[in-house]
């Protein structure tokens, strides 16, 4: 009985269509990162991710290889996180997550070059895509959790970030930088 409900919880935890976390999972494992990285002063970064010009993929080809498309980058994008605290989720639609545990900004850009690589390499065609193949646009946020901020802050700033993606072109990714402006405790020291 055991085994089965915890076949059960795994089953609800997934998204039907990727097999990657839902966003349910997604919600609470950043709920809880949130809550470890304030406790251990760690950086949490958040990739928010989403497929170029999906609707007309789906128009183009139909929904079904639009769903093939969406199994694939679920697929690539697990096979580029590698740590077990990390977690890839379908946030919604055609729009994907990671979570990267005491991960700094240059680490998560790391991780979003390497994603791009790898979509890059699949060459899934894309007719009415700018690229002729599918592409994504990543928005990337590192934050120090601190009292006063909420894992929403992280979500809107990653969001933030993907949005400058989209418009300055797509097929890349963009850091925001107002994430960045966290108080360096060096700075606040008076210069003598």
């Amino acid at each position: 009985h055991r085994r089965a409900q915890t076949a059960l919880e795994q089953l609800a935890a997934r998204d039907g269509l990727t097999g990657v976390a839902n966003r349910r999972s997604f919600d609470e494992k950043l709920d809880n990162e949130w809550k470890r990285e304030r406790r251990d002063l760690g950086a949490l970064s958040l990739l928010m991710i989403d497929v170029d010009h999906f609707k007309p993929y789906n128009d183009t080809y139909g929904h079904q290889a639009g769903d093939r498309c969406l199994q694939q980058i679920a697929a690539a994008l697990q096979q580029e996180i590698y740590r077990p605290g990390d977690m890839v989720a379908r946030y919604g639609g055609e729009e994907f997550a990671v979570i990267l545990t005491a991960t700094d900004t240059e680490g998560a850009s790391k991780v979003a070059r390497r994603i791009l690589d790898r979509i890059a390499e699949l060459a899934i065609p894309h007719s009415s895509g700018e690229f002729g193949h599918v592409t994504l646009s990543i928005g990337v946020s590192t934050l120090l959790p601190q009292p006063g901020m909420t894992q929403e802050d992280l979500v809107s700033s990653a969001d933030n970030a993907l949005y400058q993606a989209k418009h300055a072109g797509r097929n890349r990714f963009v850091v925001d930088q107002v994430a960045q402006a966290a108080p360096d405790p060096a700075a606040s020291r008076p210069q003598s």
